[in-house]
């Protein structure tokens, strides 16, 4: 103590900024990295300096700066520990680290807090405290939370326990998921936004998560096991310190929902709030990897997988549709973003400014389609978080069409020298759009087994070559007759290529029985296709009582398929906007194979602010037959791809509707009926 009452003087910035030299290696740091290491200005560096080196010069310890170079602290290990211990300790933060401390001390505080004790804790002036209290109530006003600040009573946050717990889960998952959180649980470091978390109630979720990917039906992506971790500790939580009641009645849930909630609020000795089982069931469905077609969420999944897929195609005049997996990976993405949105939970997008910045005709493209999308399916706003993702979804699928637009892989054979192989290779760039020149290729050892191993197609050489591979001889300046040379090579390619995608296959037995089994299911479903028009329903459970009977005239079976339908409505709203109808399915033994039925009130039936012009009725056997979910999947994406198809049934015109169902689901399923 008396050596450092015989110290300098030494500022708050000076004082964070000598902690973070004596916590990074011995390298040379500029004033700016320095700076921006700790948040603050390279003038703020600059200014500080002289005293630093004062400060340090008097308590015996060493820093170089060099011209070009920046400065170094040369101290071992056990100066830099020394150093550390006479500055008191800690590790200088950076302004978002101290927004992160800030914003764990006020949801930690079941009361308003003084400014004066916020800034002794985070080591600041009452002016840096100030500005990151600026910066911190815009972040959560962002998330529905607002900062609250009353001279004489102090600094508190108010909003929703909900709204409060998701605003912490977005601040503590990027540092999660940054680390082995695992090693943090056995060798945490107080200090940091991470004391949020009670350590043994992250264990014990833990462990019961992993139990339930060991017995092997679910798998939790890295992001969503670490997103359900926080959002259980953190509930959890809430719950003992009472912030957040437990009462009221639990939502209908499936077998393996109700099942992990019970393990969990076994786990961690508490009960969870009422609504947690459809939350963990929205969780269970994408880790299980394979969607059900009669899962509520699925149809309203498609449809704006669909809306947005039509908007990119308008805005960027490219052909989307053709990409088999694409919309696959695009709704396995969308199914948590929509829980995401609905549940106003907002998430940490890295990659957003270089989108935007990088790639603004994306970006502008992406927006404008997002926000048409939510105002159509009436949602809440999408975030530019949000968008940041499908922006990346939507860019990867517009690189691989501009791959695909020029697919023609040749290399390039000229001995007259690199000049003349370049000027040839450039002329082809600009004038044939569709070849893709992989490499320039010397003629000696002409490898023409690995160029088949690429996948190259075509060998262009400016001389005749006698090998055994395909070629054509070009000038290295192109005249007409070259041009036309590689223009039919374009066509010949074209040809070949569209011939080996049309043409059927050989198929072994089993896909010969699949093949029968989907073209069965197909005709039996539009045999039994039924329109019937109802008298006008008072109430939604009205209709769920005339889509029972649709295909059940018996009262034993009718009633079977009317108490799957009303379990399957109390999971969610089953009204879809765009096609103005409800959507009543389910899988049950009351039928022995796909149904598909509309019902059509004698008047619409107004509910909620919903228009309810009808009904459309899916059922299917409840087995577990790989048939029935394809078909059943594709019926769904046809009601949303082919507005045509629910006029018709709206209009029911039963015998057009079934012409228009049968022509899409020839279409999609061609590979499935004709081994292609």
């Amino acid at each position: 103590m008396e050596q450092q009452a015989q110290l300098p003087f030494l500022t708050d910035n000076g004082r964070k900024l000598l902690r973070k030299l004596a916590d990074l290696p011995s390298v040379w740091l500029t004033a700016a990295a320095l700076g921006e290491s700790v948040g603050v200005s390279r003038r703020t560096v600059m200014r500080e300096l002289p005293g630093m080196e004062k400060w340090l010069k008097a308590a015996g310890f060493c820093l170089v700066r060099s011209p070009g170079q920046g400065m170094r602290l040369e101290e071992s290990d056990t100066g830099r520990a020394a150093l550390r211990a006479l500055l008191g300790g800690g590790v200088a933060l950076s302004k978002n680290e101290r927004i992160d401390r800030l914003l764990a001390l006020l949801f930690a505080a079941d009361e308003p807090v003084k400014t004066q004790w916020l800034a002794n804790r985070l080591d600041v002036s009452e002016h840096t405290l100030s500005s990151d209290l600026n910066i911190a109530a815009d972040w959560l006003l962002a998330r529905g939370v607002k900062l609250m600040r009353r001279t004489g009573v102090g600094v508190w946050m108010e909003g929703t326990p909900e709204n409060l717990r998701r605003a912490m889960g977005v601040r503590l998952r990027p540092q999660l998921t940054q680390m082995d959180w695992q090693q943090f649980l056995e060798s945490r470091q107080g200090g940091t936004i991470l004391d949020l978390l009670d350590e043994h109630d992250m264990q014990a979720v833990a462990h019961v998560l992993q139990g339930m990917e060991r017995r092997g039906r679910f798998v939790f992506s890295d992001s969503a096991f670490v997103a359900l971790v926080l959002h259980l500790t953190l509930l959890a939580g809430q719950v003992r310190s009472g912030t957040l009641s437990a009462d009221g009645p639990r939502d209908i849930a499936t077998k393996d929902a109700a099942a992990l909630l019970m393990m969990v609020e076994g786990a961690l000795g508490v009960r969870l709030p009422a609504g947690e089982a459809a939350y963990l069931e929205r969780y269970l469905q994408v880790a299980a990897g394979e969607q059900d077609w009669d899962d509520p969420q699925e149809l309203r999944i498609s449809q704006l997988a669909a809306l947005l897929i039509q908007g990119m195609e308008r805005e960027t005049g490219i052909t989307l549709t053709g990409f088999s997996t694409f919309r696959t990976d695009l709704c396995a993405h969308l199914r948590p973003m929509l829980l995401r949105i609905m549940r106003g939970e907002r998430i940490e997008n890295p990659q957003l400014e270089a989108v935007r910045t990088q790639y603004p005709a994306l970006w502008d493209a992406v927006r404008l389609v997002c926000d048409e999308v939510a105002h159509t399916l009436s949602l809440p706003s999408i975030p530019d978080e949000e968008a940041g993702f499908l922006a990346m979804h939507f860019g990867a699928i517009l690189e691989e069409c501009e791959k695909m637009r020029r697919r023609l892989r040749v290399v390039v054979v000229c001995p007259m020298g690199l000049a003349t192989s370049r000027f040839l290779t450039s002329q082809i760039d600009r004038e044939f759009p569709l070849i893709t020149v992989e490499r320039m290729c010397p003629m000696r050892g002409l490898d023409t087994e690995a160029l088949r191993r690429e996948g190259i197609s075509l060998i262009l050489s400016t001389v005749p070559l006698h090998i055994d591979f395909p070629h054509i001889v070009v000038g290295a300046v192109l005249q007409e007759k070259d041009r036309i040379l590689l223009q039919n090579a374009i066509d010949d390619f074209q040809r070949q290529d569209t011939a080996a995608r049309v043409a059927p296959a050989i198929r072994p037995a089993a896909d010969l029985r699949y093949a029968g089994a989907v073209s069965a299911c197909v005709v039996d479903l539009l045999d039994t296709l039924v329109v019937r028009e109802v008298s006008a329903p008072r109430t939604r459970r009205d209709l769920i009582r005339h889509a029972a009977r649709l295909f059940c005239p018996s009262f034993g079976l009718a009633h079977r398929v009317e108490t799957a339908l009303v379990r399957r409505e109390a999971l969610g709203d089953t009204y879809i906007p765009p096609l103005r109808a409800l959507l009543l399915h389910c899988k049950t033994d009351a039928v022995n194979g796909c149904r598909l039925g509309y019902l059509r009130p004698a008047r619409p039936l107004a509910e909620a602010g919903h228009d309810i012009q009808g009904a459309i009725v899916m059922l299917a056997p409840n087995q577990p037959e790989p048939v029935w979910q394809q078909v059943m999947q594709e019926v769904s994406a046809v009601l949303i791809d082919r507005p045509a198809l629910i006029e018709a049934l709206h209009t029911g015109d039963r015998d057009r509707a079934a012409v228009l169902l049968e022509e899409e689901l020839a279409q999609r399923l061609q590979s499935e009926l004709i081994g292609g």
